[in-house]
């Protein structure tokens, strides 16, 4: 398309983008809100879009915006507060317009629900950049520590003020261990059995029936590893190891590319762990050996974790024996299997392509 063509096609009559835009108001699904946002960036060419592809500035802010709007005019508080539970507290600037919602509406839970989630999220960072510290990170583990800090003080305040006591009081303990790093020893493990496969498996399982999201996921898990020895709190990160580093393939990732409509290093981190913890065996396979068949079985966008379960897992070895786990690599020298481009990727499996156009097709 030429220059000239590109700014016909963009210079778009302002009736025209609020028509589109009720359109679209009533076609989003109010349940999952990153899902409506990247179906709104499948058509780049939305009169909508018109200004920032001519400013050229990038269409994923201007999508979120929009969808983020519409939620709010609908009331579809508790969708947004899963999308964004899984911050860390560095990012709680943008939870202004959703806590005044919340209080609006007396959805008290949900503020909860989400103060904890932030709270721990950003915990579990400081976990995670912990073992920094016997490599010289001092700085950059104290960083996350303060953050985490930061981030209880502001969710003790919220429920105190709410009248929360209970959380406000759970909250403070958590904060004065982690202000301490005085992690009490957990009482004597309850749970005796050796973690292989079958273990390993049953207990991904139960925590994703109690779950609905993949972050509550990750947390319920953590608290089923506290009841182990530590000696198989290592042995269930070594099996999650071993699968993120099968799920480690071109194959899977094209997968992931073709089901969020791209897909970053870190993003193909969560979304690997969002396979395992999908708690079957056979779609790991699939993914593997059949990406195409594998699809079927993985929505658009699916719901993966900012962080891998590795966080959760050094959290409660950390409670269990009051020292660090010396974590296992999680990846390759590179991915296994036929490495691709962006430019070849359609060529290269036709099949995922076809499915997941189809997919948007129908709900659209």
């Amino acid at each position: 398309m030429s220059h000239d063509e590109r700014d016909a096609a963009i210079d778009v009559d302002p009736a025209a983008v609020e028509r589109e835009k009720q359109a679209l108001r009533n076609a989003l699904t109010y349940i999952d809100f990153s899902r409506d946002v990247w179906w709104l960036l499948d058509d780049t060419e939305r009169a909508m879009f018109a200004e920032a592809n001519r400013a050229g500035y990038g269409l994923y802010s201007v999508a979120e915006q929009f969808v983020e709007d519409c939620y709010f005019e609908r009331g579809a508080l508790e969708p947004l507060v899963k999308s964004y539970s899984g911050q860390k507290y560095q990012l709680a600037s943008v939870f202004d317009r959703l806590l005044e919602q919340l209080m609006e509406a007396q959805r008290f839970d949900l503020i909860e629900r989400l103060w904890t989630s932030v709270a721990r999220r950003t915990r579990a960072e400081f976990f995670y950049q912990r073992p920094g510290r016997d490599y010289g990170a001092h700085a950059r583990v104290d960083e996350a520590k303060n953050y985490a800090l930061e981030a209880y003080a502001q969710g003790i305040d919220w429920m105190t003020r709410l009248g929360r006591l209970d959380a406000a009081a759970r909250l403070t303990q958590e904060r004065r261990a982690l202000r301490e790093e005085r992690f009490p020893s957990l009482p004597a493990p309850t749970d005796l059995r050796r973690i292989d496969e079958p273990v390993f498996w049953e207990l991904i399982s139960k925590a994703r029936s109690q779950a609905q999201t993949t972050l509550e996921q990750l947390a319920i898990l953590g608290g089923l590893l506290r009841a182990f020895k530590a000696a198989d709190i290592k042995r269930f990160a070594s099996f999650y190891a071993k699968l993120m580093k099968k799920l480690y393939h071109w194959d899977v990732w094209a997968l992931a590319y073709a089901a969020r409509g791209g897909c970053s290093d870190a993003s193909f981190e969560g979304f690997r762990t969002w396979v395992i913890l999908q708690g079957d065996p056979a779609l790991i396979e699939l993914a593997v050996t059949k990406p195409a068949q594998a699809a079927e079985r993985v929505p658009p966008d699916p719901d993966i974790p900012e962080a891998h379960c590795l966080l959760m897992v050094e959290e409660a070895y950390l409670q269990r024996t009051g020292s660090s786990l010396d974590l296992p690599s999680i990846d390759l020298d590179k991915p296994k299997g036929k490495e691709w481009t962006e430019e070849v990727f359609a060529t290269n499996y036709p099949q995922i392509v076809r499915y997941y156009a189809s997919v948007t097709k129908r709900r659209s």
